[in-house]
């Protein structure tokens, strides 16, 4: 599905734990110990009401890679939202910043990782309108003074939400116009459903004229992402829109509209299965299987695990089942002592009664020590 660009102006950390170890691995290559290394760019939002352990799962994942998921608290928050550019036939995406290491825990390596998404809060996730079919909509970016909006103030409170602010989807075109000296000069005009609302200063108007001359070469207008605020007696607007020498390549190639209409708003969005495991979930799937089948944390049914999947749970769990075994060998052996000293003692008892009460004393010692041990690992077996 094509990408649909939510409004990025917030920030939201996600979880990444170590659950997604091998999927952030993924992501960079591989990582070294203590060195940090950061990946930014696009990722994809995706809801999983399949997910067997949470059906309110929204997975992050770059490409194929699962690398975190929303608190549940901001899962249910976005959900809605979420599911309406989906239903809409298009995949949400917002900017994210990965940053992680491997750090050794309890002598073994493990991978920190810090992720945040560039995302709104979702009742601005939307802008009030849409830009035109034929635009191409520029990156977002540092916030632009939009001036003389006062002129066109009538207008733009009939725009201005309830709420006192909202997002916009605003066009760039240049015109000529003659300043106090007489002189003609080329200034870029705002306009929000093409009709003027403001313009930028001459200094911002020299940058942005070159890309909205490309973009009307290939016969499509320039649209810039747009914030509006306003009360009864004031309205002020900025636009969000990267700078000429931060716009990727690739953007004046395709001149992409990533912004393209959804569906109404209001009503609720079925959303498709859209789970798929991550290494850790193979496992947890594989802790409980019988005769081909494997019982699922929603009581469903699955396909065993794979041998290779099985030899790898076992390994994971090897350190924990030799330390039992060490145990058990070590009650053995408390055992044996306890009965050996034990005899010692009735041997001696009429021969040296110091030796013998030496016996009896550490016949005890080990004899708890023994029952001490095997509760130790009856508990650890347990868990």
């Amino acid at each position: 599905m094509t990408d649909y660009a939510l409004n990025d102006r917030g920030s939201l950390e996600i979880v990444t734990e170590n659950f997604y170890d091998t999927e952030i691995m993924r992501v960079f290559g591989g990582l070294s110990f203590g060195k940090l290394r950061t990946w930014t760019g696009n990722a994809a939002l995706v809801p999983e009401p399949d997910n067997p352990f949470d059906p309110h799962t929204v997975s992050v994942r770059i490409g194929p890679n699962k690398i975190g998921h929303l608190a549940q608290q901001d899962a249910q928050r976005y959900w809605p939202y979420l599911a309406r550019v989906i239903a809409s036939g298009y995949t949400p995406v917002a900017p994210l910043k990965l940053e992680a290491t491997v750090l050794r825990q309890d002598g073994q390596a493990e991978v920190d990782a810090t992720a945040r998404l560039s995302i709104a809060a979702p009742d601005l996730l939307f802008p009030l309108n849409t830009p035109p079919a034929q635009a191409a909509v520029l990156p977002q970016g540092p916030s632009i003074k939009v001036l003389d909006e006062q002129e066109f103030a009538e207008y733009l409170h009939s725009v201005i939400p309830p709420s006192g602010e909202g997002r916009v989807m605003l066009t760039l075109e240049t015109n000529k116009v003659r300043n106090h000296h007489g002189q003609t000069l080329d200034i870029v005009d705002v306009l929000y459903e093409r009709r003027q609302v403001g313009r930028l200063s001459t200094q911002m108007s020299q940058q942005f004229i070159p890309i909205i001359d490309h973009a009307f070469q290939q016969e499509k207008l320039t649209a810039v992402w747009g914030t509006i605020r306003g009360s009864a007696f004031e309205v002020s607007m900025t636009l969000q829109a990267a700078r000429p020498e931060d716009i990727p390549a690739e953007w004046f190639e395709q001149l992409t509209n990533d912004v393209p209409e959804l569906l109404p708003p209001g009503g609720s969005h079925s959303v498709p299965d859209a789970y798929v495991p991550a290494e850790a979930d193979r496992s947890r799937n594989a802790k409980k299987w019988r005769k081909g089948l494997t019982v699922s944390a929603a009581g469903g049914t699955e396909r065993a695990p794979h041998e290779d999947e099985v030899t790898a749970q076992r390994s994971s769990a090897g350190p924990a089942a030799g330390v039992l075994g060490r145990v058990h060998v070590a009650v053995w052996a408390l055992l044996a002592m306890t009965v050996l000293l034990g005899g010692v003692g009735v041997v001696f008892l009429g021969i040296e009664p110091l030796v013998s009460a030496l016996c009896f004393i550490v016949a005890v010692a080990t004899g708890f020590m023994s029952f001490y041990l095997a509760r130790m690992s009856t508990g650890v077996a347990r868990r």
